[in-house]
């Protein structure tokens, strides 16, 4: 019993106390650690939050200057208006109208805003609480056009446009993200009747591809989710499912820290196993453990000692003088008292443990003063931190130390910094520290260290001295992490700044940059620089058909074709979609660039093989000399787009060089075209119809459509005064389709009160060969089906530029499989007669009007009449001849086997509605 109530007094107390210190220190130093992992993973939020904002300024100036555009295009119509209810797809919506014009079902306005890129545009009109979209190619899932559908009610754009302000953000539509702005639309009384909308889809390939890459400890992972909770971006090897599975997780299994991100919609989520957090926890407290293992082993030992001693000896003196030890003992009163005992008595040990404890006080406190070094390494735990002596050789380094260097613990200490590969690439650093002028000074910046496995990382280190009471110096502590991943980061998102995502070619801002380089430079060295302003032809075409996915790849290979052609100090660089512009430096005449451009212009027009397919395109360049050009860069830069539309609009697949005759001509051509498309708006844009009749016997054979426009300020406008300026864009395809699909209309019509008869239409080359031409005009015949293919011929001007036979061949070849007629007008105006009639399989031949009106009085175009007469007769062609005025030309034209008459002298053209009241007077028709 006596010796349980002593282990009781002072054993157990001891050990419950040491076992409390011990458990307190844990739980704390293993908080701090857990902690400090989740501050890691905070800051990696905050990072993927800046790649995301600085991805969405990429985008922001297309949409500024699309709805700007947009916006403009409208207020040359006028301002915006209801006026009454229209009909939209069998509802009744208010009629939205730009001055006097309807905007009801037109897109023609929304795609001239975003036609180059990957941009959308609507216009809203608002009903009740309600915005249809009116005018938009947003398509809908099944590829139709969006008409009638409603603003998203609940969503958050409708809210800011009920309180009249814009909004601006990030939008997905069919699961791509855009880029939008949504601006309230107003009429003169400032009352809300509608909306202005414009988007463009931003690209993640960059995002994605540094996502996938991003992690966090050993298993943890980033999952970046939109506002429906849907994941967007995820850490590489890792599924979905295994994500959505963490972040549901409600067994605490998973540790999750998420921040939003305003500007998307997004949330950045970082989650990491809770129990590898732990593991990393209790590796920290390793060190920690063992010296409070050590210091309770020594003090258990001890003890036990002295009461194994106590309990085994005799009391070996006076109860008292054991009481007044254990007292002294208890009180902590250590000191020599000169105390004697038979030896191996109670108190004789008590003596020898008290000489004992005198020891290990003084021990401890020898201790305490090193532990006071060691516990400012373990407070910074997560970084490498060294301590070196005054020679210079470390004697002290934490396990990140370890692990940051490769050098273990027994092989750094004792070794200079430098050996370990720390300043590698300053060979003097460190000797510097201690003898030069900044001896023993403090000292921050980034150095690269050599790994024990040899490959070299950077680090930010700081080296702090630490002297005596007396001023003297005793240490230098080194903290230093590796920042090599964060530089590289840094690294990647200033490239995103100033680099195109896709093409890796620089953007518009450092191309900016360049150009004004380049002109302080040209003024240097007195030579020449040119500014060029590249479009590519036949792009829209390879999107069209193929795909953006392949639109990408080729914009890739040509960005690589192109940068291996041109000079290190030369420039090329991607503004957007298919336009690149060019710096081309050190030149010294015109003549060098004008070499140069043709080799570019050859590389472009090579075709590009893409998986399986081959494409071909063609590019339009325009360009500008500094200093014969002496203006600011902007303005260098806008006269090479000047030049490039002159390109473009004469034919492409050239170069021009700026000049100001071209730039007004252009500007000309511009306003003609913009014109053109408030025609067609607004209806200004009919078709008359020209009969053809039999010269044998005066039947009614067939109606040629001929365009006609009634400019506002220009009176009545025939083809050759505005298709030119049209001829080279895709206008001149919808002009030609709307031309087709009314010539149709009016047959349907016609045929509805009794008239049977044929129609003929002009189609410029540049329609012909496109690759849908004969599926537009199958789908044609669909929408119209009381009209007979035959019904429809389909006139060629021979004066037209085709460049491809064959592909002209098949498109005919296609199109009479369907039973449509071709014929080739004006013919013997051009030099390719005889090629034409050769090559080309068409069933008609229009004789040029010229030879009609002087075969009276000249026998040599009688001559050529006959002979294209013949000619025809032995290919097995019709012939109709134009331009018959009088009936002395329609009797020798019917003498010579001529089939057909057409002109002044039968009838002008006429509206559509004119023609079945003819038709009934002069079927046959009588030639006087």
């Amino acid at each position: 019993m006596k010796h349980y109530t002593l282990f009781k007094k002072i054993l157990l107390p001891l050990a419950a106390f040491g076992l409390l210190i011990g458990f307190i220190s844990f739980a704390f130093i293993f908080n701090h650690h857990l902690n400090n992992i989740e501050a890691k993973a905070n800051e990696e939020t905050q990072k993927l939050a800046n790649l995301l904002v600085t991805a969405r300024t990429l985008v922001s100036e297309h949409v500024l200057s699309s709805m700007a555009l947009l916006k403009q295009y409208a207020s040359v119509e006028g301002p915006p208006n209801i006026h009454g209810v229209t009909d939209m797809l069998g509802t009744q919506v208010p009629n939205l109208r730009f001055g006097d014009s309807p905007q009801t079902g037109r897109t023609i306005m929304v795609d001239s805003v975003t036609r180059i890129g990957s941009g959308t545009a609507t216009i809203f009109v608002k009903r009740g609480q309600q915005f249809l979209r009116i005018a938009t190619n947003v398509k809908k899932a099944d590829g139709s056009n969006a008409f009638g559908t409603e603003l998203n009610p609940y969503g958050k754009v409708i809210e800011k446009l009920q309180k009249n302000e814009t909004f601006y953000g990030v939008v997905d539509i069919l699961g791509e993200a855009y880029l939008s702005r949504y601006e309230p639309m107003h009429d003169n009384q400032n009352r809300l009747i509608g909306a202005w909308y414009v988007g463009y889809k931003l690209d993640f390939n960059a995002i994605d591809q540094a996502i996938r890459q991003w992690g966090f400890l050993e298993k943890g992972f980033v999952a970046i989710t939109d506002g429906h909770g849907k994941i967007r971006f995820l850490t590489g090897g890792i599924s979905k499912q295994q994500a959505l599975e963490a972040m549901e997780d409600s067994q605490h299994r998973w540790k999750r820290v998420s921040k939003e991100v305003p500007e998307w919609d997004f949330q950045i989520n970082i989650l990491y196993p809770v129990n590898e957090a732990y593991w990393s926890a209790l590796g920290a407290l390793s060190p920690v453990m063992i010296i409070a293992l050590i210091l309770t082993l020594v003090v258990l030992m001890a003890v036990i000692s002295g009461l194994q001693r106590f309990v085994l000896n005799p009391l070996g003196g006076e109860p008292e003088t054991a009481k007044l030890l254990l007292m002294r003992i208890e009180s902590g009163d250590f000191a020599e008292d000169h105390i004697a005992a038979t030896p191996d008595t109670l108190i004789a040990n008590m003596v020898k443990m008290r000489r004992r404890l005198r020891e290990m006080v003084s021990q401890i406190q020898a201790s305490a003063n090193r532990l006071k070094v060691s516990a400012s390494v373990f407070d910074h735990a997560h970084d490498a931190i060294f301590i070196t002596d005054e020679h210079g050789l470390i004697v002290q380094c934490n396990p990140s130390f370890s692990v940051v260097t490769g050098y273990a613990q027994a092989e750094a200490i004792g070794q200079s910094p430098a050996a370990l590969g720390i300043a590698c690439q300053q060979p003097d650093f460190f000797q510097d520290l201690y003898e030069g002028a900044q001896a023993f000074q403090e000292w921050q910046g980034e150095v690269w260290n050599r790994h024990h496995q040899g490959h070299d990382y950077l680090v930010e280190l700081e080296l702090s001295p630490v002297m005596n009471q007396a001023g003297e110096f005793q240490h230098y502590v080194g903290l230093f992490s590796d920042i090599t991943r964060a530089k590289e980061q840094q690294n990647m998102l200033e490239h995103l700044a100033y680099h195109d995502v896709l093409t890796q070619l620089p953007n518009r801002v450092l191309f900016s940059s360049r150009l004004q380089q380049a002109l302080l430079e040209a003024e240097r060295q007195q030579s020449l620089v040119a500014i060029c302003y590249i479009d590519l032809d036949d792009f829209k075409i390879v999107n069209d058909q193929y795909g953006h996915e392949f639109g990408d790849k080729l914009l890739m290979q040509l960005a690589s074709r192109l940068t291996n052609i041109l000079k290190p100090q030369d420039t090329l660089a991607r503004l957007g979609g298919d336009e690149f512009a060019m710096l081309l430096c050190g030149g010294r005449t015109q003549t060098e660039y004008t070499r140069l451009l043709k080799k570019l212009l050859a590389a472009i027009e090579k075709p590009f093989a893409i998986d399986k397919f081959k494409f071909s395109i063609s590019a339009s360049i325009g360009y500008t000399l500094y200093p014969i050009d002496n203006n600011p860069p902007d303005t260098l830069l806008r006269h090479a787009d000047h030049a490039m539309y002159h390109a473009k609009t004469h034919g492409g697949h050239q170069f021009h060089l700026f000049d100001l005759a071209s730039a007004q001509q252009s500007q000309q051509q511009q306003l003609l075209l913009r014109d053109l498309l408030n025609g067609i708006q607004n209806s200004h844009i009919k078709l008359v119809y020209q009969p053809q009749v039999c010269m044998q016997s005066g039947k009614l054979f067939c109606f040629e459509a001929l365009l006609r426009w009634q400019h506002p300020l220009r009176g009545l406008l025939y083809p050759n005064d505005f298709l030119n300026a049209v001829e080279h864009t895709s206008l001149i395809i919808d002009i030609g389709n709307w031309v087709i699909e009314e010539s149709l209309r009016q047959l349907t019509e016609w045929q509805d009160h009794g008239l049977h008869t044929q129609v003929s239409v002009n189609i410029a080359a540049q329609h012909l060969m496109h690759k849908q031409f004969s599926d537009h005009l199958s789908s044609l015949f669909k929408k119209y089906p009381s009209i007979k293919p035959q019904q429809l011929h389909i006139e060629i001007t021979e004066s037209a530029a085709i460049s491809d036979f064959a592909r002209v061949n098949r498109v005919i070849q296609q199109c009479q499989s369907l039973g449509v007629a071709f014929s080739i007008d004006d013919f013997g105006s051009g030099y390719s007669s005889l090629i034409y009639l050769r090559r080309l399989p068409v069933d008609i031949i229009k004789i040029d009007q010229s030879f009609i009106h002087n075969m009276l009085s000249n026998q040599e175009d009688l001559a050529v009449i006959r002979g294209v007469v013949t000619l025809c007769r032995e290919f097995g062609r019709k012939v109709v001849a134009e331009g018959v005025e009088k009936a002395e030309q329609a009797q020798i034209l019917a003498a010579l086997g001529c089939d057909y008459a057409q002109g002044f002298g039968i009838s002008r053209g006429m509206p559509g509605n004119k023609v079945i009241e003819w038709a009934g007077k002069h079927d046959p028709y009588q030639f006087n």
